[in-house]
């Protein structure tokens, strides 16, 4: 079990840890490119866009994992949102 700012998150296997840890970053990223995300319409795009300026680029391996990374964003935008 995780504790981020006070609350509690249950991850149960490695998978569930890669997850947060991306969805973590999207919005990390996000929130340092001052955007709201109202203002993002939550595509591949912006998505692949974020990652390529975090990594340097958007690798095979991600591109394989795009439907993945595509929720993936799409839950942290949905997360921001709540906020």
């Amino acid at each position: 079990m995780m504790s981020r700012h006070g609350a509690s998150i249950d991850l149960k296997d490695v998978q569930e840890m890669t997850d947060r840890v991306m969805i973590d970053l999207f919005k990390q990223r996000i929130q340092e490119m001052d955007l709201y995300p109202e203002e993002l319409t939550g595509t591949w795009a912006e998505a692949s866009s974020i990652l390529a300026k975090h990594f340097g680029k958007v690798s095979r391996i991600m591109s394989r994992n795009r439907g993945r990374l595509h929720d993936l964003y799409k839950a942290a935008l949905k997360e921001l949102e709540k906020v």
